[in-house]
């Protein structure tokens, strides 16, 4: 490993949702601001939008980003998404404006029916546009998998930065059809498939094939219902995106456990497989085992703590995509605080 490789760091954050209107400015009356901060003083985040214009704002609400009862944190596009979609509500383009007629405790109604998920988003298409660094990043993946084969690589990205919809961009644009996506976090299965339901599905012939139990409610398949779809007339051209923790990996036989199962994982060569977040399990031993016994052509690492992994020296320089809280500042800093444009910098996931 190069000596000069560097490792930025990230900071904890406290993602919040808040609501604020203004009263004296009248082209706004009836229209409440919806947005998101990583600070905890909420009312700075607001004196910041307000100041330039010297125009007062009375503060409705302010909530964490995070869904009921789980350790889920969302991110202000999918509430945005959702009131458009679901409730209806009627967005100034551009900016996150959204028309609410006097009525502010209606809007924080449709924030709590959002966090309990009262709405499914089933079968709602949306397209999608990466933001610069995460083009970037999936451009530097892909030009070192084109000269690498069967190399590794990792994005350094701190918390919502958006790992999984890069992840599923790069593995479109590596025409993979076989996709093996392991975490040690299971109870991030449903952000998996929530961007594969809204961005994926309905514009590829990627199928999600899981059978974790954080997924039970979820219309996704089984091995064996993929394996139907692809012996279909129509089916021939079907590709895989595969869900599996880390702790079902490593408890099957042929991945160093001691239960028969998962035996069609090691015999099928997988095309990318993304290791997301491994880093945090405890036995480190038999992960690298379970690892070892994966077949694929090219493998992708998402983390946002890879310290033992970069001072193991198995990355290079070329080998990293560094994003870190300060990259993402400095990227804010750079966006008019005052202007009524939605300021893509602060649609950053995870």
């Amino acid at each position: 490993m190069s000596n000069n490789t560097v490792i930025k760091t990230t900071r904890t954050v406290y993602p919040q949702i808040y609501a604020y209107v203004l009263p004296e400015y009248a082209p706004n009356e009836g229209w409440i601001k919806i947005g998101y901060t990583e600070r905890r003083n909420v009312d700075d985040r607001l004196r910041e939008q307000t100041r330039t214009a010297g125009i007062r704002y009375d503060k409705l609400w302010s909530e964490p980003a995070k869904f009921h009862n789980s350790d889920e944190w969302f991110f202000d596009t999918q509430l945005h998404s959702f009131l458009c979609n679901f409730k209806h509500v009627e967005r100034r383009p551009n900016t996150e404006w959204f028309y609410y007629d006097g009525q502010p405790a209606q809007a924080h109604a449709d924030f709590d029916d959002f966090r309990h998920r009262n709405v499914k988003q089933v079968g709602k298409e949306l397209d999608y546009k990466l933001r610069t660094e995460q083009e970037r990043a999936v451009q530097k993946a892909l030009e070192y998998a084109t000269s690498h084969k069967g190399g590794e690589f990792l994005w350094n990205a701190k918390p919502r930065f958006g790992k999984t919809l890069t992840a599923y961009d790069l593995a479109r644009r590596l025409e993979a059809r076989n996709v093996l996506v392991v975490t040690n976090r299971p109870a991030i299965a449903n952000s998996w498939y929530d961007d594969f339901e809204a961005f994926i599905a309905w514009q590829t012939d990627y199928h999600f094939v899981s059978t974790t139990d954080s997924l039970k409610e979820r219309p996704v398949l089984t091995r064996e219902d993929f394996l139907g779809i692809l012996g279909t007339p129509d089916g021939k051209d079907a590709k895989c995106i595969t869900f599996i923790s880390l702790q079902d990996l490593k408890g099957a036989i042929c991945f160093g456990g001691f239960i028969d199962k998962l035996q069609w994982v090691k015999a099928l060569k997988w095309d990318l497989l993304v290791i997301d977040e491994a880093h945090e399990g405890v036995d480190t031993f038999r992960t690298d085992v379970a690892f070892q016994n994966i077949n694929r052509k090219f493998t992708l690492h998402l983390s946002g703590t890879p310290f033992k992994a970069v001072a193991s020296g198995r990355f290079s320089d070329k080998q990293i995509f560094n994003w870190t809280y300060a990259d993402e500042q400095d990227a804010k800093a750079a966006w008019p605080e005052d202007s009524e444009e939605n300021n893509p910098m602060k649609d950053c996931r995870g």
